[in-house]
């Protein structure tokens, strides 16, 4: 059964009663609005409160790429989700230590000592921060070896 429209400001407004007032004022329309607009968001929440991974992430690539990624996915014997989140999180990266890395890093490490300062042990940190805190030393470590800093 398909819903019924709902009706907007204007039609609402033109559909006058015998006696020549409006059948609801603006403020009511707005407000039956606002109502039709949250239970559309709770509504899409809903779909969404059993899914394990609710996080979505987009690029943009070439067709030429989209063509070599989507070939190794299918030699993987993988999913695309399984194989682009394993690819992401456990492929190396090359990293060239410029000046916007190094700030980037001093800005992550500011927020890692705040956190340090606040809990008691490495064990109480988050797990992005102890993620993050790896990775800087890394590229420190390699940073170090080329001796680019």
């Amino acid at each position: 059964m398909k819903a019924p429209k709902f009706p907007s400001y204007d039609e609402a407004v033109n559909r006058k009663s015998k006696k020549g007032k409006p059948l609801m004022t603006k403020e009511e329309w707005e407000k039956l609005e606002e109502e039709r607009k949250q239970k559309d968001k709770d509504k899409h929440v809903k779909s969404d409160k059993n899914r394990k991974r609710r996080a979505t992430i987009v690029f943009r690539t070439t067709e030429k790429d989209r063509e070599i990624i989507f070939s190794k996915i299918a030699l993987s014997g993988l999913n695309r989700q399984d194989y682009m989140t394993d690819a992401i999180l456990n492929a190396p990266i090359k990293v060239v230590a410029t000046r916007n890395v190094i700030d980037q890093c001093k800005t992550e490490l500011q927020n890692i000592f705040a956190e340090l300062r606040r809990i008691n042990s490495y064990e109480n940190m988050a797990e992005k921060d102890k993620y993050v805190l790896e990775m800087i030393c890394q590229i420190i470590e390699a940073a170090l070896k080329n001796k680019s800093l």
